[in-house]
């Protein structure tokens, strides 16, 4: 029973997989023929210079609003970071990178501050029981940083969930903070990069960049359970004591 149990989940994960790589590659067949044909996407990103004068009209409160999206989408995810990110570039250029990081900061310390204060019983109302299960040992194994510093560098990964569950563990906040940052940054500085090219008449690099994010994000993604698991027998293994030699 347990076997037929296990392939039914197998085909279900491999049907998820299907579909979601199908998405992204509709998606991304959508933006090259909107490219192409210089369609309603094209013409709203040809107006580049208008959109950011709008902005900078705010003055000091443009990275300031920016800053505050960006938190509400760290704390709760209402939007995936990627977008944000890549608004960030496309108004901000370079300075994108730094309001981005700022603004996902202040949300980092907000959620590992709600999950130390009111626990387990937070998390649960956010996320599936089962979901949060899979990545238990994350809050169980006394060397977890390694694995921690993965889901947030590697993309596909639910890292909106581990940093909820990174605030029940036992490492203190300052390291925490280095750990999902460092972590970020490589996605940070690609979204940004391909948000500050749009626009351009040069769309080349950017088209390669997007290319590019998106094969990892799927690779990722389908090879999602391995990851998990290898990071998951990482974990355990350091927690268990070497035998000393005789």
């Amino acid at each position: 029973m347990s076997k037929l149990f296990k392939q039914k989940v197998a085909t279900k994960t491999k049907v998820k997989a299907a579909i979601f790589v199908a998405l992204i590659a509709l998606l991304f067949l959508y933006i090259v023929l909107d490219i192409a044909l210089k369609g309603p996407i094209t013409s709203f990103l040809s107006n580049r210079e208008e959109i950011i004068n709008t902005v900078n009209s705010l003055g000091v409160f443009a990275p300031l609003v920016f800053i505050l999206i960006q938190t509400l989408q760290t704390v709760f995810a209402p939007i995936p970071g990627q977008v944000t990110g890549t608004v960030g570039g496309y108004i901000f250029g370079w300075w994108g990178i730094l309001w981005t990081l700022i603004g996902s900061a202040i949300g980092y310390i907000i959620v590992l501050f709600l999950a130390r204060r009111f626990g387990r019983p937070l998390l649960e109302k956010f996320f599936k029981k089962e979901a949060l299960k899979r990545f238990d040992f994350l809050t169980t194994s006394k060397h977890a940083s390694f694995a921690l510093f993965m889901v947030f560098l590697l993309p596909g990964l639910p890292d909106d969930m581990v940093c909820y569950l990174a605030g029940l563990t036992s490492i203190p906040l300052k390291k925490l903070m280095i750990l999902i940052l460092v972590g970020r940054l490589p996605s940070i500085i690609a979204t940004n990069y391909v948000g500050s090219g749009l626009g351009n008449e040069n769309l080349i690099p950017v088209v390669i960049a997007s290319v590019a994010m998106v094969a990892i994000f799927i690779a990722a993604w389908i090879y999602r359970e391995k990851i998990v698991n290898y990071l998951q027998s990482k974990s355990e293994n350091s927690t268990k004591p070497t035998q000393k030699s005789k």
